[in-house]
């Protein structure tokens, strides 16, 4: 293998790019994922590391066993993995811009290391190991809520990209996480020539539910002024985008109903190629590091989805 440590095993002076990080383990799912990567390294001029990782956790740990004996099978696994993948990339790409890297460890935790010296890293919604049943996989879940840097899961039947024709999505709720999420989006939508799509999601019918308001203050005029405040909110960042970036086409839009199914049910309706929110919104537990809306876009989204913390 190229290496048996931590893909970030260096002197404490040395400073590395990985660029683009994208998990590859020869499954559907990755592979998706690395033909996303690959367009997004050429489209943006940036380095492309392909990260496989080879999982111990089932290997025999009684007293006579030797690791030394599996040490072979193991390198040639990897090598074939990771020759794959670099032949895929490099139709696209100058070898010299793609580093690939086998490691031995667990994909998650070696995903999210290498996350800290990264611009973005990439993973396929499910590979190799992933629960049948579940429509993300572990991986994908793990490195999506501790990654350092900005986390794509590549989702839906096929490859698509942000572009003329499909829409940059932003989840927008006025939360630091979304403000994050939203200059993020900005750039993306400008490189992808894209139209931006900046989307708030009106969910406030659960006041019917709180009857002591209506001796407060009226429950229409409640609704009125938090949907004025949606309004002003969206009108005042459109404004300031497009302000800021005058060949950008700035749409905005006030969606209903469950949050997660609505910004998902939208980019499914634009056919946008990318969604990109906070990892928590307004609501969110303090202690989650993926917020139940984030988790359950990427569960229900028909394209990429970027999770920005």
């Amino acid at each position: 293998m190229s290496t048996a440590t931590s893909p970030t095993d260096e002197t404490a002076d040395e400073v590395t790019d990985y660029g683009i990080v994208v998990g590859y383990d020869a499954s559907p799912g990755a592979r998706q994922a690395l033909d996303w990567a690959v367009e997004t390294a050429k489209r943006d001029d940036r380095p492309l590391t392909l990260l496989h990782s080879v999982g111990l956790t089932m290997t025999p740990t009684f007293g006579a066993y030797d690791p030394a004996v599996h040490a072979h099978a193991y390198e040639e696994m990897a090598r074939g993995v990771m020759s794959e993948a670099v032949e895929i990339a490099a139709k696209t790409l100058d070898r010299n811009d793609i580093r690939p890297l086998s490691v031995i460890g667990s994909a998650a935790a070696e995903l999210t290391e290498i996350s800290a010296r990264a611009d973005l890293v990439v993973t396929g919604s499910r590979g190799h190991g992933a629960i049948t049943g579940g429509l993300l996989g572990s991986t994908s879940y793990a490195v999506t809520a501790h990654a350092h840097c900005p986390a794509v899961v590549v989702r839906g039947p096929g490859v698509v990209h942000a572009g003329p024709s499909r829409p940059v999505v932003v989840a927008f709720d006025d939360s630091k996480h979304a403000q994050a999420a939203l200059d993020l989006a900005i750039p993306i939508a400008c490189a992808a020539e894209a139209q931006l799509h900046v989307v708030s999601v009106d969910n406030v019918g659960g006041l019917e539910a709180w009857p002591e308001t209506d001796t407060i203050l009226g429950r229409e005029e409640i609704l009125d002024a938090m949907h004025d405040h949606l309004r002003a909110t969206l009108s005042s960042v459109q404004s300031e985008t497009r302000r800021a970036h005058p060949g950008l086409d700035v749409h905005t839009n006030i969606v209903g109903g469950a949050v997660g199914h609505a910004i998902a049910g939208y980019a499914e309706d634009v056919n946008a190629g990318l969604v990109v929110m906070g990892s928590r919104g307004h609501g969110g537990f303090a202690g989650m590091l993926l917020g139940s809306v984030s988790h359950r876009v990427l569960h229900d989204a028909t394209c990429p989805v970027m999770v920005v913390h």
